[in-house]
């Protein structure tokens, strides 16, 4: 589905503990395209994979946020 110099957008449903994004990130850079940066619907902070994921160099974005202590 993408080849050696494609740029990538990773959308996702949930941002949870990151392992998913993880995985799609190295298969889609084993193929030889760029990850550009990671899209969700929502993304539950105190999991900490978004904190992973921007760690790992990934431009993170989400359109909410759900916590418990909120």
């Amino acid at each position: 589905a993408c080849k050696a110099g494609d740029r990538v957008l990773i959308v996702d449903d949930l941002i949870a503990t990151g392992g998913t994004v993880l995985a799609a990130t190295k298969l889609i850079r084993a193929l030889g395209a760029e990850v550009v940066g990671v899209a969700a619907i929502i993304d539950l902070p105190e999991l900490g994979g978004s904190k992973k994921l921007r760690a790992a160099g990934l431009n993170v974005h989400a359109l909410c946020e759900f916590s418990e202590t909120e």
